[in-house]
């Protein structure tokens, strides 16, 4: 297995657009030489405050996320105009961003917050600011492109597609997997699953993904894949990406390994389970169908005739039910009986070890 290639941090929402690594790359280009990196970023948010006030005026994006909003950018550079002049403003730019004790002190904290972030993904991620903070030649192809300020043509889309795969394949195509995998299933959710595969089968041990930062960093993943268009109505990666990673060797290699281990992933056990949580699903809702129908032992319901209605063999209800209860136990209060009000003679279930017939179920 090739070693993984990831980007191991996001921030949710600041990462979220592709287009503000464009900026970085204008401004850059508009400098008469290259500048500190203790300066950067400071010159860069001035930069961006002007800019967007400009843009603003002339058109909104279609979405903000991300994005500083035209309000906050309207009153920050008001507050810029009152000073006398800009070496003032960045003068003052590190207190104001300490103490944040007004309005508009918060709003210059988190507009640069998101200026840093931009910074980020430009440079570190993308590579396309050199450590000297000059264009590489990625940030030089990328001023070559003719857009939309906001919006990102096709050629840019392309652009920005190659730039992912080399910063962020294993991870962003994993995403893009996991996508088609929970519609092929009808999953609400597939984090537990993907923060396995990625532990799991691509043993990225780099850090531990909770279920929380794994939710934010597929929001911004999946802004990126809506942004590009990457998947099409069946939630495929469409052919002119597919042509993208298979033009090129490198990602050739890691596209088809990723392919096989999510194979591997889907066959090995993932079905397995899938085919439980559809059984879980049914099981409870026969259970609290009789509930509310039958008449009940104190909320008891009889174990034949659940087994009945989801027409399964004993064999295979007795094997759901074990698993049912060890894994549900913690999540549920769960009752066994095996007294009856009548003779029945039919055939006991096993938990570990002791008969049942009954069962009683309570949400914690």
């Amino acid at each position: 297995m090739t070693e993984p290639v990831y980007i191991a941090s996001l921030h949710r929402p600041f990462n979220q657009q592709l287009k503000p690594s464009k900026w970085i790359c204008t401004f850059v280009d508009t400098l008469d030489k290259s500048i500190p990196s203790s300066q950067i970023l400071s010159e860069f948010y001035y930069y961006l405050i002007k800019t967007l006030n400009k843009e603003y005026q002339k058109e909104l994006p279609d979405a903000f996320n991300g994005l500083p909003s035209d309000v906050a950018i309207n009153s920050i550079w008001e507050y810029i105009q009152n000073i006398n002049s800009k070496k003032e403003f960045l003068s003052e730019l590190p207190n104001i961003i300490l103490d944040r004790k007004t309005v508009i002190d918060k709003q210059i904290y988190s507009t640069y917050k998101a200026a840093s972030y931009y910074l980020n993904l430009a440079k570190d991620k993308f590579n396309l600011i050199s450590p000297k903070n000059t264009l590489t030649v990625n940030g030089k192809a990328l001023l070559e492109i003719k857009s939309n300020f906001f919006r990102i043509s096709q050629r840019e889309a392309t652009f920005y597609f190659e730039r992912i795969l080399e910063a962020d394949f294993h991870l962003f195509i994993t995403h893009c997997l996991f996508i088609k995998l929970g519609l092929k299933y009808n999953l609400k959710s597939v984090i537990a699953e993907q923060s396995e595969f990625i532990n799991d089968y691509l043993k990225i041990k780099h850090f531990n993904f909770t279920s929380s930062s794994l939710s934010n960093y597929n929001i911004v993943r999946n802004s990126w894949v809506e942004s590009l268009n990457v998947l099409d109505a069946k939630f495929n990666i469409r052919r002119n990406y597919i042509e993208i990673i298979n033009s090129n060797v490198k990602f050739y290699e890691w596209y088809n390994e990723l392919l096989l281990l999510f194979k591997k992933f889907e066959n090995e056990g993932f079905k397995e389970k899938m085919a439980f949580v559809k059984r879980k699903g049914m099981f409870l809702k026969i259970y609290k169908q009789r509930l509310k129908k039958d008449k009940n032992d104190l909320g008891f319901i009889n174990l034949h005739n659940i087994k009945g209605e989801m027409r399964i063999s004993a064999e295979n209800f007795q094997k759901f039910l074990v698993e049912f209860y060890e894994s549900e136990k913690k999540n549920r209060n769960i009752y066994f009986s095996n007294t009856v009000n009548s003779i029945d003679t039919r055939e006991r279930f096993y938990i570990r070890n002791r008969p049942v017939i009954k069962i009683k179920i309570k949400d914690k």
